[in-house]
């Protein structure tokens, strides 16, 4: 098993073991604890449970600090279940259990990293709801690889035309300021086109009127469907023709700004569970995805508050 104290001691190797520094993970600590008790305690209803919570045979995981570390270390690595056999000693059923389980925990620790606030507007309609934070937003989506399904019924609303896999797709609005993660749509079929997933979601319905945001090629004609919002693309190269050099220095400056989502996206795919083939059921990408995108934000925030401290 891992020498977790040595980790410790070395407080430098936290980055590249997990993913997160040292700083984050101390200040993510408690967090986790908190829901891992209300899950172990939610867990088994009293009137069933023969002893007493914490009894039984301990986990090879240790205490509460390996299990933020192998959930952790999981999302950063992604070793195969053989592998993650022998670092953790643990039987691979074990392991099943404890990716899942503290998956849930993960969550519940940090879920609330993607709310978006939400205001009441009156108006000559009638009273909705807006979230102010779309006000200026980013908008991209990200592919990741599944193995091919087993039912050939639903391979080819897996496979994606432009990757020439099998994927899953989920879309991310940011902050063109902060780079903060706003919100995650769910965890769709590749095949989706982007921008049919951004209007099928229904989340621009909350932007106030007026709001700008800013996508790729993929989201020309986002603006007839949400005229309401100010969505700009880059200009596209009409047949047989060539782009100006004025459309071209806007072209240029509009990616120089959309980069910002591009930046994020990368710094998601650190993780190499969203770079390697995703072996586990389609359904659970969804919840790893979204815990990826909340310990961005949890990274984000702390260290906002860490450098205004300072």
């Amino acid at each position: 098993m891992f020498n977790i104290n040595y980790i410790i001691k070395n407080k430098d190797l936290f980055p590249v073991v997990l993913g997160v520094s040292y700083y984050h993970f101390e200040k993510l600590l408690p967090k986790f604890i908190q829901a891992l008790r209300i899950k172990e305690y939610s867990r088994i209803p009293d009137e069933k449970r023969q002893r007493k919570q914490g009894g039984g045979r301990k986990s090879n995981l240790g205490d509460d600090t390996g299990k933020l570390f192998f959930i952790l270390f999981y999302y950063r690595h992604y070793p195969t279940l053989r592998l993650a056999q022998a670092l953790f000693s643990l039987e691979d059923s074990h392991i099943h259990y404890w990716i899942h389980f503290l998956t849930s925990v993960l969550w519940e620790a940090l879920g609330y990293q993607l709310d978006l606030p939400k205001a009441r507007v009156n108006s000559l309609q009638g009273l909705y709801s807006t979230c102010p934070d779309l006000k200026e937003f980013i908008v991209d989506a990200t592919e990741r690889e599944i193995e091919r399904p087993k039912d050939k019924t639903k391979q080819q609303d897996y496979y994606s035309g432009k990757k020439k896999e099998h994927t899953v797709k989920n879309q991310i609005i940011i902050n063109p300021k902060k780079k903060k993660i706003l919100y995650v749509s769910k965890t769709i079929t590749g095949r989706i086109h982007d921008k049919k997933a951004l209007i099928n979601d229904g989340i621009l319905v909350f932007a106030p009127p007026k709001s700008k945001g800013l996508g790729d090629l993929a989201y020309q004609g986002v603006k007839e469907d949400c005229p309401w919002l100010n969505v700009v693309t880059p200009i596209k190269k009409r047949p047989k023709q060539e782009l100006t050099e004025t459309e071209k220095i806007t072209n240029k400056t509009l990616s120089s700004i959309r980069v910002r989502v591009e930046h994020v996206i990368g710094r998601l795919k650190i993780n190499k569970i969203l770079c390697h083939p995703f072996r586990s059921n389609i359904n659970f990408a969804d919840r790893v995805f979204k815990n990826i995108c909340c310990l961005y934000n949890f990274k984000l925030n702390y260290r906002y508050h860490y450098v205004n401290k300072r």
